[in-house]
């Protein structure tokens, strides 16, 4: 089964057809306006779906991507899930700002050469941890909310999504997204997936710095690969 902790439309109406120049009834202008909209309230004028916003797209397509993988995840192995996964993970996260982040003030310490391994080692860690965690596939589905909140401390958008498993469980998983990239994971809803990294990492940074980071992430992820 999937690991819970990682991992509809509202219509807008709108004139398609009739619009206030159709009339020829000799109304005025306000009568127009008010024939129109009985119209809509009627259903007589055709409605179109709210287009999604691009950050709703994004993590749609996230999905989408994953699903192939997730569905056939018992025959492949973690090696596989994790070649398959890699490509998916790299369009849609922004693994520098990701990075920094988990990493927290240590990471204006780092050398230019550190910080570009580190990047490396966490990108291929976090895709290693997913690919192991994805065993097998027991009719889960993912659902999109099509309405975003917007984040007010940094800027962006959260996403909200559900994880639907067998037996009636569901799980919230949301994204927040800057610049159509995710920057963080909020598992459970609400539980920020770089605030619980940063916790570990920093004691990993205080204890051997950079270098230590990213023997730590390079060790894991031989690990969960099977190295």
């Amino acid at each position: 089964m999937l690991n819970a902790a990682h991992h509809g439309k509202n219509l807008t109406a709108r004139a398609e057809t009739f619009t206030v120049k159709d009339f020829k009834l000799g109304l005025s202008p306000s009568m127009a306006w008010l024939m129109a909209l009985i119209l809509m309230v009627l259903g007589l004028v055709p409605v179109r779906a709210q287009t999604p916003s691009a950050a709703v797209v994004k993590i749609q397509t996230y999905y989408e991507q994953l699903m192939p993988t997730i569905q056939q995840a018992a025959r492949l192995s973690v090696r596989e899930r994790d070649k398959r996964f890699s490509p998916v993970f790299a369009a849609v996260f922004d693994i520098p700002t990701m990075t920094r982040l988990a990493v927290g003030p240590a990471w204006k310490s780092f050398s230019a050469e550190q910080q570009a391994a580190v990047r490396d080692a966490f990108a291929r860690f976090i895709v290693a941890q997913y690919a192991s965690q994805i065993k097998d596939y027991s009719g889960e589905s993912f659902v999109v909310d099509p309405q975003t909140t917007p984040e007010s401390r940094g800027g962006g958008e959260i996403v909200k999504t559900k994880l639907l498993q067998p037996g009636g469980r569901t799980v919230n998983i949301n994204y927040l997204v800057r610049g159509e990239r995710v920057v963080d994971i909020y598992l459970n809803g609400t539980i920020s997936d770089l605030a619980m990294r940063r916790d570990e990492f920093s004691s990993v940074v205080a204890a051997g710095g950079a270098d230590a980071l990213i023997k730590r992430l390079r060790d894991r992820t031989d690990k969960l690969l099977g190295n």
